[in-house]
């Protein structure tokens, strides 16, 4: 995460402010991550996972079956099985990686109550209105993406890693007023006005609880890291476009490295390139000091959790992805023997 004396001084203010939990600082985040993601309603939550989680639960999904792509992160999956759904998986695009629309929408059966697609390392996923069938975006690599569809509800994440950075937290956006209150209420026990909002009455004691809610709300010191990292987070993404544009011209002529396409309009979360001799090569990588990730093993490897799903493009593509360093803060030294190192590379 990049750290400027911003986020420093939001965070000492709320220290000394005496308010520490869910309140103030909260309600500022969520208005103005509403209004830069262009969404009415933004709900605050302690992670992308619960507000997934959420977002499910306020669309009344239970049983059934929920599709998502086996590309993605174990929470996308894991929020169907908390709401007792059956997780089918579509494959994924060659391309972009994120959720095959055609071989999603052949997965649709009666029982299907709702897909997810992902917005994989920040590229706009495809995909489109079906009726009867819930759609929810995840959109935890998506923070800064252009044109985010608003009339689809989106659930965020900011993690420490996450192109906003809270060390965690989460939350949901949407258009409906309906689910926006109900969220409100799902995150903090059911209970129907919060600690801050009951202030407005000299710490009103008195609340209403008519559902089963649980603990997921943001609270004042996430969200002032947040509202630190809103006010620089063009600056920070268009460090990270840079750097990937430094990479696709350092690179351009490894033939035995396959690079993404640029895309202006992704937040570019990651920068996933495909090496088939991968585990080789991210070994070389570490022996110089350089950490390499994989995003991700697919979900339908874990299926003692999921069940036996085959899916072609999905098993023959992420054996190759590696993920390279991409962070704000990279110095030009750090740039210079990440991309010498890779160079060195005998594939």
């Amino acid at each position: 995460p990049s750290c400027s004396e911003k986020e420093i001084q939001a965070v000492k203010n709320t220290l000394e402010s005496g308010w520490w939990g869910l309140g103030p600082k909260t309600e500022q985040f969520e208005k103005k991550f509403a209004e830069f993601t262009g969404f009415k309603y933004a709900v605050g939550l302690n992670s992308g996972t619960s507000a997934l989680d959420m977002a499910l639960k306020a669309h009344e999904i239970k049983g059934g079956e929920v599709i998502v792509p086996a590309l993605t992160f174990v929470s996308t999956g894991l929020v169907g099985l908390y709401n007792d759904c059956r997780v089918i998986f579509a494959d994924i695009e060659e391309e972009t990686l994120c959720m095959d629309w055609q071989d999603a929408k052949k997965k649709i059966t009666p029982q299907t109550k709702a897909i997810i697609p992902v917005h994989y390392s920040g590229t706009k996923a495809q995909f489109e209105e079906i009726e009867g069938i819930t759609i929810i975006q995840d959109c935890a690599h998506a923070c800064g993406t252009k044109n985010i569809k608003t009339d689809f509800d989106a659930c965020w994440s900011f993690h420490a890693v996450k192109n906003l950075a809270m060390g965690d937290g989460g939350a949901v956006t949407t258009n409906d007023k309906e689910i926006y209150e109900k969220i409100m209420a799902l995150r903090w026990c059911g209970i129907d006005k919060s600690t801050w909002q009951r202030q407005e009455k000299k710490y009103g004691w008195d609340y209403s609880i008519d559902r089963i809610g649980q603990k997921v709300h943001m609270n004042d010191l996430s969200a002032s890291l947040g509202l630190a990292q809103l006010e620089r987070l063009k600056e920070m993404n268009d460090r990270r476009k840079l750097i990937v544009l430094k990479y696709l011209l350092n690179f351009r002529d490894l033939k035995w490295l396959k690079l993404p396409k640029y895309d202006d309009e992704s937040a570019w979360h990651l920068f996933a390139v495909r090496v088939e001799e991968r585990d080789r090569f991210i070994d070389h990588l570490l022996a110089h000091g350089i950490s390499a990730g994989v995003h991700y093993k697919p979900l339908n490897y874990y299926c003692n959790l999921f069940g036996e799903q085959e899916l072609l493009i999905t098993e023959r593509v992420w054996k190759t992805l590696v993920t390279l360093p991409l962070f704000p803060d990279m110095t030009n030294e750090e740039f210079q023997h990440i991309t010498k190192t890779i160079k060195e590379f005998k594939c």
